[in-house]
């Protein structure tokens, strides 16, 4: 979502938007999930549950990071291994995506596949931003300067989260409307098969102690039910 538009207005697809552009104010943008939802019956969401997981993990490691006294050793330490590990989801998650679901995307919606092309590694930045001060916190020469490092680092990581909410809005409300409008629930499905067939067992138990408490009971049997 950019920053112009009402966060509360229903955002439509790349497609869409450029077919009106290219066709004048009467063409109708493509539908959006909220539209499409309303229109039938449930479609799968390949998004939403798996992003809960996500946003689960930055909004208890910001959480954490803002309770960190920067000056201990220890809670130090456990604040960054926290982050590290988050981090370590949202990465492998984009690696998901650039490998199984931007090639069919861009086979759909050129245009929204080179922007999500742009904004992964735009998120990879930022999160090199936050790691970069882990070292610096532990090399600062006093109390104070590692307090002073601490903040910058809460404050970058708080940047962090507000920029992968914004991102997986827009996964979830354009990317996966064009998903629904040119693909069947059986070859969404298929590609996240194949994701979770990357995933080796052990790393899928964590992912999934992760994701299933975020979820509502339905998303809980459902996404039980695919990865069994």
């Amino acid at each position: 979502m950019s920053s112009n538009q009402n966060p509360t207005s229903i955002a439509a697809p790349s497609a869409g938007t450029n077919a009106a552009a290219q066709g004048g104010a009467s063409a109708r943008p493509a539908p959006s999930t909220l539209e499409m939802a309303a229109q039938g019956p449930a479609r799968l969401d390949s998004f939403t549950p798996i992003h809960k997981g996500m946003r689960r993990a930055l909004f208890e490691t910001a959480l954490l990071l803002a309770r960190t006294d920067f000056e201990s050793p220890a809670e130090t330490a456990a604040a960054e291994e926290a982050t590290t590990t988050c981090l370590g989801y949202l990465r492998e998650h984009a690696e998901h995506e650039d490998r199984h679901v931007i090639p069919r995307l861009a086979e759909l919606d050129a245009a929204l596949a080179a922007a999500l092309e742009v904004d992964h590694p735009r998120l990879e930045r930022a999160a090199i931003a936050i790691d970069t001060l882990w070292p610096r916190i532990g090399a600062a020469a006093s109390g104070p300067a590692r307090a002073a490092l601490g903040r910058e680092l809460v404050r970058r990581f708080q940047a962090f989260v507000a920029q992968q909410l914004q991102h997986m809005d827009r996964e979830e409300r354009e990317v996966m409307a064009v998903l629904w409008a040119g693909m069947t629930d059986a070859e969404i499905g298929a590609i996240s098969g194949r994701i979770i067939a990357d995933i080796p067992p052990a790393r899928m138990a964590e992912l999934m102690a992760l994701i299933l408490p975020a979820l509502s009971r339905p998303e809980r049997e459902a996404m039980t039910r695919r990865a069994a």
